[in-house]
């Protein structure tokens, strides 16, 4: 068997006729051309334990071991469609271990990390405009506990104000799931206001289709979306929190919001028991073990635990 393959040959076929995730898309073809530049190949055939061992140590100089385990796990998978084709003689990428990666604690961040980042955009409105537009993304994120890719895909029919509940459609979902979330009464009047805004640049009330959040109704310099138009970017939002973690001196992003939403629920101030099945759900994780990855358990929780010990 010859074949004049690369690996980011393999994966433009693959994910043509395998993958419909734009995220997920980018990440294999990202794997399989880091591969083809670290290792150094001119085809799959070359392909040996000195060739992986090649890739493993370029990629270990440049990167954490968890970015590492993320390449193998894609080249796995690819490797295994290739084989199944009959364009790779074995999976070689079953034979890369994983590389031993400690266990970071979960990202949760202080409250007064959200306090700092909202004053933030009170005090320097004229650099984040529109800021009360950001200031109902920030909130919204935390309200919500919802995924960057959720928010960008939102439109005015996944939101029922009246009931409080919103639709966390497949069209923002990583497994193309849908499910249904409460709207925090904290948030309604902010989602009210922004309806109200959005209805007075267009002239008219917004439809079901309509994005929820359309900056550039209240800002053009913003560039268009040309896959949604009219939808907010995920470059458009990370840029956000990247200006924001600049100007407050801490780490400040969607993710981290969401292990705080976690963290925080699963450690109520009263001592009560946390409804973790409640929590998930919001969240939308399918394992309950995934949602308490999320979770940081508070060095207060743990005290009221140990405090029931007996005496001795």
């Amino acid at each position: 068997m010859s074949h004049q393959y690369l690996m980011s040959d393999l994966a433009k076929q693959y994910v043509m006729l395998q993958v419909y995730n734009d995220a997920t898309r980018e990440t294999m073809l990202r794997a399989a051309r880091l591969f083809d530049q670290r290792s150094k190949i001119k085809s799959v055939d070359e392909i040996d334990w000195a060739v992986l061992s090649r890739f493993r140590d370029a990629t270990l100089a440049v990167a954490k071991p968890v970015t590492l385990n993320g390449y193998i796990r894609y080249l796995r998978v690819l490797g295994q469609w290739a084989h199944s084709q009959g364009l790779m003689s074995r999976n070689w990428f079953m034979d890369l271990k994983l590389s031993p990666a400690p266990k970071a604690t979960p990202k949760a961040l202080e409250i007064s990390v959200f306090y700092q980042a909202l004053a933030h955009l009170d005090r320097h409105a004229d650099q984040f405009k529109p800021a009360w537009f950001w200031k109902i993304v920030v909130r919204f994120f935390y309200y919500t506990g919802i995924r960057r890719r959720q928010l960008s895909s939102l439109v005015w029919g996944d939101v029922d104000l009246k009931a409080e509940r919103l639709k966390l459609s497949y069209r923002g979902s990583k497994t193309l799931r849908e499910w249904d979330i409460a709207i925090a009464r904290k948030l309604v009047p902010e989602l009210i206001y922004l309806r109200e805004e959005s209805e007075r640049v267009l002239g008219r009330p917004v439809s079901g289709e309509d994005p929820v959040f359309n900056v550039r109704l209240f800002y053009s310099r913003y560039k268009i979306n040309k896959k949604n138009p009219g939808h907010l970017t995920g470059e458009q939002i990370t840029g956000l929190y990247k200006r924001l973690s600049v100007a407050i001196g801490h780490r400040f992003g969607v993710h981290a919001t969401r292990h705080t939403v976690a963290t925080e629920l699963c450690n109520p101030a009263d001592g009560s028991e946390p409804d973790l099945f409640s929590i998930q759900q919001l969240l939308g994780h399918t394992m309950l073990s995934t949602t308490r990855g999320y979770v940081s358990t508070k060095v207060e929780t743990i005290r009221r635990t140990v405090e029931k010990l007996q005496h001795i």
